[in-house]
Parts: C-alpha cells; sequence; structure tokens
C-alpha cells in the first residue's frame, strides 16, 4: 500500500492503553504515519510522550474549546485541568516531534448551562486567539474545531489577517456544505476528512449540499485525510474503534468521489500533509 498520513488522531488516548503496540506494528506494516493530537494540558503531554517514542508518530499540542467551557469530559480522554498558555507553550517547545498547535477552536454545542452564552463564547474565543497568536510566534501550523460556530470562527481568522498575519490552519474533520467550505478556503485553509465520508447519506440530505460535493470541488492542495481515531471508524469498521490504518479507506472514497486512484489520493494528500506540516 502507498505511503499514508492519517493527520489527526489521538493515539495516546485510553482505549489504546491495552493494545498500542499492535495498532503501531499495523501502522509500520502499512505504511502510515499519524499525528497525534492534544487536547488539553494533560493529553498533549502524553502525544508528545508517544512521538518520542516511535517515528510514525508526530505530535500537536493545544487546548480544546469544549474544556472551556464545559465541565464534561469524555471518558477516552482522561483527566483534564484549566487552561494554561503557558504550560501549552513550554510543552510545544519541548520537542521537535510537536508539529502544530492543536486541537483548537471554537465550540459553542458544548457549553454548560451555568454559562452566560455570550461570556462562554468570549472565553471560548479568547483560549483559541491566544493559541494561533502562539501557533503564530512559533511558526506552526494549527489544527482547529469547530462545532456549531462556523461564522464566528470564520470572523476570528479574518481579524487575525487585518492584525497582520495568516493563519495557517486546517478545519479538522470537516463536513459542512459547499457553502461554508468555501468561505475557509478563501481564508486560505486546508480542509480535512474523516470516515464520516464512507457513511451512506440520510434520505433528508440535500445532494446538492452533502460534504462530497466539497470533495468533489475543492482545490486538491488543500485537501488531507484523518481519522480521528479512536472515533468515527469508516465504512466497513462503523461503530468499532478506530485507527489509523483505516485512512486507507477515506482515501478510497476520495478517490472515487473525485475520478482518481487510490495512489494518486495517497501521494496527493501524503504530499500535502508533508507540506502543511513541514515533516
Amino acid at each position: 500500500m502507498p505511503k499514508l498520513i492519517d493527520t489527526h488522531s489521538h493515539l495516546h488516548f485510553k482505549p489504546y492503553d491495552e493494545d498500542r503496540t499492535d495498532v503501531l506494528n499495523r501502522m509500520k506494516e502499512n505504511d502510515v504515519r499519524t499525528i497525534t493530537v492534544g487536547t488539553a494540558v494533560e493529553t498533549s503531554r502524553s502525544a508528545i510522550k508517544l512521538a518520542e517514542s516511535s517515528d510514525l508518530v508526530w505530535a500537536a499540542v493545544g487546548y480544546h474549546p469544549d474544556h472551556c467551557t464545559s465541565l464534561h469530559v469524555d471518558e477516552d480522554e482522561g483527566e483534564v485541568h484549566d487552561f494554561s498558555l503557558k504550560q501549552i507553550e513550554t510543552l510545544a517547545h519541548s520537542s521537535k516531534r510537536v508539529v502544530a498547535i492543536g486541537e483548537i477552536g471554537l465550540d459553542f454545542h458544548h457549553i454548560d448551562k451555568e454559562w452566560n452564552l455570550d461570556d462562554a463564547k468570549e472565553a471560548q474565543k479568547k483560549v483559541f486567539i491566544e493559541q494561533l497568536q502562539l501557533a503564530n510566534d512559533m511558526n506552526l501550523p494549527v489544527i482547529i474545531h469547530c462545532r456549531d460556530a462556523y461564522e464566528e470562527l470564520a470572523q476570528v481568522i479574518q481579524d487575525r489577517a487585518t492584525a497582520g498575519f495568516k493563519v495557517r490552519g486546517v478545519m479538522h474533520c470537516f463536513g459542512q456544505s459547499w457553502d461554508v467550505a468555501k468561505i475557509f478556503l478563501d481564508l486560505g485553509l486546508h480542509l480535512s476528512f474523516t470516515g464520516t465520508i464512507t457513511f451512506k447519506p440520510r434520505a433528508k440530505d440535500d445532494p446538492a449540499k452533502h460534504v462530497h460535493r466539497v470533495i468533489e470541488m475543492m482545490p486538491e492542495e488543500r485537501l488531507m485525510i484523518e481519522t480521528d481515531a479512536p472515533w468515527l471508524a469508516p465504512d466497513p469498521f462503523r461503530g468499532k474503534r478506530n485507527e489509523p490504518i483505516y485512512v486507507e479507506h477515506i482515501a478510497k472514497k476520495v478517490a472515487e468521489l473525485r475520478g482518481m486512484t487510490f495512489e494518486q489520493v495517497a501521494k496527493l494528500t501524503t504530499k500535502n500533509a508533508e507540506e502543511f506540516f513541514r515533516i
């Protein structure tokens, strides 16, 4: 199989504690690399630890917007403490295996009821902007999470450009329509797609607004693929634990949608990832 890069996984999370070596061995056998992505100080630290133990893995460090305004923590993720830009910065400088700041962004879906909505949005924006500035200072790209906040997130990025620097970013797990995609493409961002693109469209979905149209229409040099493992396993593994080697199925779906061969998509997305993350 051609070389593939899964640009977003959480291989350092708890679901792999029992067989992480086996997962890495399967990656080696299939010539797959991954970027394992932090979501808080603790998970960023463990992402670096894993990346430094395997040449198949790089790390990203950052603070997920969910943790700014919600006490909920996914049991697969582990312990999460308050945001500390200084700690994220220290971790980012601590290893050459750190290739991005992420997973950062805005998520207005996960806001605890105790929060005033406007205050919660501002709290998330503050943490997002501080991490964007850190990435700019370190000349690193950013891995962006967005849910129910596309307009506000686009405005933040536009404001950064107005302030004098361009955000080098990728919209992680993109699943929106072409109208939304075009906003972020016009801002110079990349789009990354997960196993959800392999799921059959729902009967109520408007084909013209389906994410498949984005994959068909977007510039090839901005396209990347990811698993978001352990979640979002592609067909035929839907509902099971995901892992980086399953990025093959995402590449094959992209190839089908764009009228390319699997080998062409593997070469293209690997090149895009290597150039974007400078790996």
